[in-house]
């Protein structure tokens, strides 16, 4: 199965599904084969990396039987393959996270399915908080990753998440563990500097990247594009792909090849 990194929040507002779309990228850029997927009823990756006109379709039409994953699937922007979440009504969208409750397995059978290559990297976006969608993906996924801000919220709520990776994670095969990057880093600030130390000191390793504020991301996405591609020289781009080498070890490692042999 190609390697899955979800990108989990234990709350919104900490730039989760822009991370996602710019490390998809950046992935691409480094010639692995990326798809992006929306996991995530905000149906937000789109605004992204989707061509226009912005697709209404995904994911959600093909478990209402309108299409095949074939058809759910566009070639985006910055060389990634894009799955969108679609859109759902609210009866149809209970309708499906009953389903996922019901199927824990979904997720893997889809990704298994869909026989991608096998240095292919599914980047998946999930809603903020603990939830059905939180639960597929941590079931397949070869690591973790969980976008933080420097401040006190994003300290203090982030064991939410923590415990489910612990739940629904932690003891799989295959699984390299969770990291962690601190996003919109403001280093004028003196609470967010003392912030920043305490993560650095406590995650270690763990944190593999800090992406500085930067207006170049909003100008890109107001551009529907990946930060590199619309502002190649800015300070986020940078980050971006700073944060990315420090991944790339890291989704190496959860290869089959490298998983620890079964008891």
């Amino acid at each position: 199965m190609a390697t899955v990194l979800a990108l989990v929040a234990s709350k919104g507002g900490v730039g989760k599904t822009t991370l996602a779309a710019n490390l998809a990228a950046a992935l691409a850029r480094q010639g692995r084969p990326v798809l992006a997927l929306d996991l995530d009823p905000q149906n937000a990756l789109r605004l992204h990396l989707a061509p226009q006109p912005l697709p209404t379709n995904g994911l959600a039409d093909v478990v209402l039987g309108r299409i095949g994953w074939r058809q759910s699937m566009m070639r985006g922007r910055g060389g990634v393959v894009l799955l969108p979440f679609g859109q759902l009504d609210d009866e149809q969208l209970v309708a499906f996270q009953q389903s996922l409750a019901a199927q824990p397995d979904w997720l893997a059978l889809a990704i298994e399915g869909w026989a991608l290559p096998a240095d292919a990297v599914v980047v998946v976006d999930t809603p903020p908080g603990p939830s059905v969608y939180l639960q597929q993906v941590l079931r397949v996924a070869s690591l973790a990753l969980m976008p933080l801000l420097a401040d006190a919220a994003s300290f203090a709520t982030r064991e939410l998440v923590e415990r489910m990776v612990d739940k629904y994670a932690r003891a799989r095969a295959g699984f390299g563990g969770l990291l962690y990057l601190v996003n919109q880093v403001a280093p004028e600030r003196r609470l967010a500097r003392d912030v920043l130390q305490r993560l650095r000191d406590e995650l270690g390793p763990r944190l593999i990247g800090e992406l500085h504020q930067d207006q170049a991301v909003s100008e890109a996405m107001a551009h529907m594009l990946p930060v590199a591609q619309y502002a190649p020289h800015s300070q986020a781009a940078h980050d971006i792909d700073e944060a990315v080498r420090r991944l790339l070890p890291h989704l190496d490692a959860t290869s089959p090849g490298h998983w620890p042999a079964q008891a």
